[in-house]
């Protein structure tokens, strides 16, 4: 099994203890999904990655890193992000409309790359777009040791066909509970 990880997209921060509170203590990694406003709490004991889907990733950086975060998500590179390099890991987000080719030469500057499945992002709940299959198989073609992560629209009925593809981690927001259940019901 590849590394499943719960994604959590909060409105609140009584919202985001109520979701950290139902993550099963066996996860390793927590996804939080960094929108405009900043919704945070020390009440996390997880170690956990920051997807910034935010305006200026440049802006706000420091702080998520400060604040622990083992890997952050940006939608796109800036030369101001190098300097975190060694600090935590930097993974690059592409939207399913980029075409791959566009962001195969910022390649050796990240960590990981990070798939996004699902047309809308900033939104739990919508299902997976059919053409991640590709392009994650076009990815691992070319980057063979390149670790692909895959967000959005993930549950039981998918998750065995993006690891077949490839992804080496998974991404999963409304599914999971169901997804979790599932792979540890032995």
């Amino acid at each position: 099994m590849n590394d499943i990880i719960p994604a959590i997209l909060a409105s609140s921060v009584s919202d985001l203890e109520l979701k950290l509170g139902d993550i099963p203590k066996e996860i390793n990694l927590v996804h939080v999904d960094i929108l405009e406003e900043d919704i945070w709490t020390e009440k996390n004991n997880f170690p956990f990655e920051a997807h910034l889907m935010v305006k200026a990733p440049e802006e706000v950086m420091e702080l998520w890193v400060e604040r622990g975060a083992k890997r952050i998500i940006v939608h796109e590179l800036k030369e101001e992000f190098q300097k975190f390099k060694g600090r935590v890991k930097m993974g690059l987000a592409v939207r399913l409309q980029t075409p791959l080719e566009e962001v195969f030469p910022l390649i050796p500057q990240i960590d990981f790359l990070h798939l996004m499945s699902i047309a809308e992002i900033g939104a739990q709940g919508h299902p997976l777009d059919e053409q991640i299959f590709d392009r994650i198989k076009t990815v691992r073609e070319k980057f063979p040791a390149l670790s692909i992560s895959v967000d959005g629209g993930i549950n039981t009925s998918n998750y065995h066909a993006l690891e077949d593809c490839g992804a080496n981690t998974l991404i999963v927001g409304s599914g999971f509970k169901e997804l979790w259940k599932s792979l540890t019901k032995n």
